[in-house]
C-alpha cells in the first residue's frame, strides 16, 4: 500500500530526476545508463511515474535491487510534467549539489553526469547546464541554439541545488498543465545557463515508418504545436497562473486559428477540452520498494505559489 510522500532531507552531491510513464522496457534503459553514469559517485535517483503506474514499478524494483544508487518511487496519478516537477522541487527535493532532470526515454551516455557537473563547477555564476542531442533529424540545429545560450534541452538538463532552494524559498511554481515546461524554467534562468559539451543521452532507435515511429513523429507534431500556443500565451499574461488550460483557453478564445494545418487544430482542440485536474490527483505516493525505511508520512499542503515572473511587479 502506498504512502503519501514525503520530504527526505538526505544531503547528496548528485540526485537524478527521472520524469517517467509506466513502460518497463523505456524506464529500465534509462535507470542502466544512470548507474553506470553515476558509479562512483554519491547519488540518489528519484523516479516520478507519471498517470498509469504500469510496468515501470516491475523496473525500478530490478534497478533497486541492484546495488546502484539509491532510488526512490513515487507515482503521480495525474500525467503532468509540470506537476510532477513542482511535487520534486518544493516536496521531494533532498539535499543535493545538483540535480539532473530527464525523461524515461534518454538514456545518458557514460561521461554525462560526471560533464554536467564539470560545467557547473567550471562557471561558478551558472545555476544550470544542458546537454546537447547527439542523434537525430535536427540534432545538429538543436545543438547550435543550445550553443547561442539561454535555452535548456527539455530531455536533460541539470539545475545547481541553490537555484531550486531559491525557487522554493520563493514558492515559484510552474502551471499544472503546461506541455513544455523547460522554456519557462529557461526563462526563469536567463543568462545563467551554460552547455556541458560532454553529455549527451541516447534513445531506442525507430524506424521512422514502424508503427510506433509513425505515432512519436505524430505525437511530437502536437507538442510543437501546442508549445507556439503556450509560449504565446504565457508572453502575453506575464505571469504563471496555477493551471495552464483556463489562461490556454482564454488566448484561443481571443485569437482565432492562423495557418492551417492537422496538428495545430488537434493541439487547440485538445487544449479546449482540458479541465484542471483533482487536487488528489496531482499528489505522489510514495511505492515502498525492498526497503521498509521509504516508507513515509503524508507531505505538508504546498503553500500558496508566488507566480510573478522576475523583473514583473
Amino acid at each position: 500500500m502506498p504512502t503519501a510522500a514525503a520530504p527526505l532531507v538526505a544531503a547528496r552531491d548528485w540526485s537524478i530526476v527521472v520524469l517517467a510513464r509506466g513502460e518497463a522496457a523505456t524506464l529500465a534503459r534509462c535507470l542502466d545508463a544512470i548507474g553506470l553514469a553515476a558509479a562512483g559517485h554519491d547519488a540518489q535517483v528519484t523516479v516520478l511515474l507519471n498517470g498509469p503506474a504500469g510496468a515501470g514499478i516491475a523496473a525500478a524494483e530490478r534497478f533497486a535491487a541492484g546495488g546502484g544508487p539509491r532510488l526512490r518511487l513515487f507515482h503521480i496519478p495525474h500525467a503532468d510534467r509540470a506537476n510532477a516537477w513542482n511535487q520534486y522541487v518544493h516536496g521531494l527535493r533532498p539535499e543535493a549539489a545538483m540535480h539532473v532532470f530527464t525523461d524515461a526515454h534518454a538514456a545518458v551516455t557514460p561521461g554525462t553526469l560526471r560533464s554536467l557537473a564539470a560545467a557547473l563547477a567550471e562557471d561558478p555564476s551558472a545555476e544550470a547546464a544542458t546537454a546537447l542531442p547527439s542523434t537525430g533529424r535536427h540534432a545538429a540545429a538543436m545543438r547550435a541554439r543550445l550553443r547561442s545560450g539561454g535555452a535548456l534541452h527539455g530531455s536533460l538538463h541539470a539545475l545547481r541545488g541553490r537555484f531550486l532552494e531559491d525557487l522554493a524559498r520563493r514558492g515559484l511554481r510552474l502551471p499544472v498543465g503546461l506541455g513544455e515546461i523547460h522554456p519557462v524554467i529557461a526563462g526563469l534562468l536567463g543568462d545563467r545557463i551554460v552547455v556541458a559539451e560532454e553529455a549527451s543521452w541516447r534513445v531506442a532507435p525507430l524506424a521512422r515508418l514502424s508503427p510506433e515511429g509513425l505515432r512519436r513523429a505524430w505525437r511530437r507534431g502536437i507538442r510543437q504545436a501546442r508549445a507556439q500556443i503556450e509560449a504565446e500565451a504565457l508572453a502575453a499574461a506575464g505571469t504563471l497562473p496555477e493551471f495552464a488550460a483556463p489562461l490556454l483557453q482564454d488566448w484561443l478564445n481571443r485569437h482565432p486559428p492562423g495557418a492551417p494545418g492537422l496538428l495545430p487544430w488537434l493541439a487547440r482542440r485538445r487544449i479546449a477540452r482540458e479541465t484542471i485536474p483533482q487536487a488528489e490527483s496531482l499528489l505522489p505516493w510514495r511505492l515502498a520498494l525492498a526497503d521498509p525505511a521509504m516508507d513515509a508520512p503524508p507531505v505538508a499542503p504546498l503553500r500558496p505559489a508566488d507566480r510573478r515572473m522576475p523583473g514583473l511587479p
